[in-house]
């Protein structure tokens, strides 16, 4: 496990898909560190849209994922959460 000291940051991107199911239900799968336009990935925020919706589509039209046997069947969002954490304290030197 890496360490780190007071007050470092850290970051991470993570990719929430959300989907319909064949019942209606709301069903969410995530992606860490995905592809995104804040580190130049892509162009601009239309190309990085389209490239998420056609994973998306991909994703319902080859029938990846189940939800509880039922056949994921509508996008319904997709969004990009940037987390970061900052240590706010150090007690590393009290670990043995």
């Amino acid at each position: 496990m890496a360490t780190t000291a007071l007050g470092d940051i850290t970051s991470y991107k993570r990719l929430y898909l959300q989907f319909r199911d064949s019942e209606g239900k709301i069903v969410n799968l995530t992606l860490d560190n995905p592809k995104n336009v804040d580190d130049d990935d892509y162009d601009d925020l239309e190309a990085q849209s389209e490239a998420i919706e056609a994973v998306m589509d991909f994703i319902i039209e080859k029938n990846i994922f189940h939800n509880k046997g039922n056949d994921l069947v509508e996008k319904v969002d997709a969004r990009i959460v940037d987390n970061k954490t900052t240590d706010v304290m150090d007690v590393s030197d009290d670990i043995e």
